[in-house]
């Protein structure tokens, strides 16, 4: 009985798959391509006893690729360079340059064919879905008008896109400052009265409003909300030379520091090793700027919690004022990036990761198009190949456990601290003490 049953069963799809195929030959003698499909989708169909829980969109993603053409890469376009710097946050020769590196790289990116022969999206248009989510903050499904995006789609196409962005731009804009950069950041940090500083290291906390409730209390600190904190350091132009995001924010910037990799890379390779004058004194050890909470290290410069002397005083407020840089690239990648003002609302949090690294590499990329042509070794930015390019680091040798606790506790040196710092108070005061008089 049961073999009777699947028999008449299949029998009925048989002669119902010949029925239709008859009905598509009739079809095509009356129809072109393009009305045959259209009329194919209109027809609601339902096979079985149960009907389609999911209803097909008819988006015309040729349409949509037309008009977002049409709107900004014509030869003469509706909304000129300017409207295309303020909504999409970087130049149009940049924007061009990582849809072609990203369609190179990955595979999703590439316009590909279904089964019954439809072009899907094209590059243009889902690196437009993903630049708009991270420039704006806003939702998947409300670019579905504009690119004909579902909002999964669009979803995948901001993961893809921050992941590719890591791999392609990653090793060249998050490298660490190379011998041509440490000259010159130490150069313009000398006119502002910090002779052998790199950059300024702070730490962002970047609220998790999707955390699950399992890792609620980890990364809750003290204002009672899940964050992620983010350790970075900057220089003078906002570039971010170093980036360690995916700590609980119940860690302060003490325990951050302990979990960071910075201590390491600066000592593996020796990026901080550069000779420089200060206060007729020869150093050979480079310096970060901090706040109050860092530790008293040879690698760290603080400001005085209570200065007394005028001389004091006159180094703090040099020191507040140049430290500053590291909150200007907060506060420039909040505003450039909308998504990293509001709440994160992805709860995996190597998503997260993928969002934060590619907004600064965007970042990084966006000041070296607007940099001047010499500050960057001699070299147009958007004429190299950065995919193939390599950091120029010193060899990244292996020291001997010895060497390496010798070399770390330099770094830990709490007395060299204090003689650089006094140091520099005497040659702020040299430089820029008349002003006080």
């Amino acid at each position: 009985m049961f073999v009777l049953s699947n028999q008449k069963q299949t029998n009925k799809m048989n002669d119902f798959q010949n029925n239709m195929d008859f009905c598509h030959e009739i079809l095509k003698e009356f129809l072109d391509d393009s009305e045959l499909e259209c009329f194919l989708l209109e027809d609601d169909i339902v096979v079985g006893s149960v009907p389609r829980s999911r209803t097909y969109i008819r988006r015309n993603f040729g349409d949509a690729h037309k008009h977002i053409m049409d709107d900004y890469f014509g030869d003469q376009p509706v909304y000129n360079e300017k409207m295309f710097l303020r909504r999409f946050r970087m130049p149009k020769e940049m924007f061009l340059r990582v849809v072609e590196a990203l369609e190179g790289k990955n595979d999703y990116f590439r316009q590909k064919v279904d089964a019954v022969g439809k072009p899907g999206l094209t590059a243009i248009q889902k690196c437009f879905a993903a630049v708009r989510m991270l420039a704006y903050g806003i939702a998947a499904d409300s670019l579905d008008e504009y690119t004909r995006m579902g909002d999964s789609t669009a979803m995948q196409s901001l993961k893809q896109f921050c992941q590719t962005i890591i791999s392609v731009f990653g090793d060249y804009y998050l490298r660490l400052p190379n011998k041509n950069d440490i000259e010159r950041l130490i150069t313009e940090n000398g006119k502002r009265g910090f002779p052998g500083m790199v950059g300024s290291i702070d730490c962002w906390h970047w609220d998790w409003q999707a955390c699950p409730v399992a890792y609620k209390g980890q990364f809750s600190g003290k204002e009672g909300k899940a964050t992620v904190v983010l350790e970075a350091i900057a220089s003078y132009d906002t570039h971010i030379w170093h980036s360690f995001f995916g700590s609980p924010g119940s860690l302060n910037d003490i325990n951050v520091l302990d979990r960071s990799p910075i201590l390491n890379n600066i000592i593996n390779e020796g990026v901080f090793n550069i000779k420089y004058e200060l206060n007729g004194k020869m150093r050979e050890q480079a310096y970060l700027l901090a706040d109050g909470i860092y530790p008293d290290w040879s690698i760290f410069v603080k400001t005085i919690s209570h200065p007394k002397t005028v001389k004091e005083k006159l180094f703090c407020k040099l020191q507040e004022t140049c430290r500053k840089d590291i909150e200007r690239a907060f506060g420039i990648i909040q505003k450039c990036w909308h998504i990293l003002a509001n709440p994160a609302r992805l709860w995996n949090l190597n998503d997260l990761h993928s969002i934060v690294t590619a907004c600064i590499v965007l970042h990084n990329m966006r000041i070296e198009y607007r940099a001047p042509f010499d500050q960057w070794c001699n070299e147009e930015p958007h004429v190299v190949e950065t995919a193939d390019v390599q950091p120029v680091h010193m060899p990244d040798v292996p020291h001997p456990f010895e060497v390496y606790c010798s070399k770390r506790l330099k770094l830990r040196d709490k007395n060299k601290c204090i003689a650089l710092r006094q140091d520099l108070i005497d040659h702020c005061w040299q430089n820029y003490g008349h002003s006080q008089e």
